[in-house]
């Protein structure tokens, strides 16, 4: 994997995990570092992939 990419995917994960920090705040849904909270049923899990997938499987529109 080349520089570029691995520095891509920090980007992109560091994004990610602002963004959630900062929705979670703003619906006043406090998380522990490291834990992933739906903002729907409130269902922790410890990966963002994995709720990544919980929210496509559980929640499309």
């Amino acid at each position: 994997m080349s520089i570029a990419a691995r520095y891509w995917r920090r980007m992109v994960r560091a994004y990610h995990l602002a963004c959630a920090r900062d929705d979670a705040a703003a619906h006043g849904v406090s998380a522990p570092s490291g834990v992933w909270v739906c903002h729907v049923c409130e269902l922790p899990v410890l990966r963002m992939t994995t709720l990544v997938r919980h929210v496509r499987a559980e929640h499309v529109l």
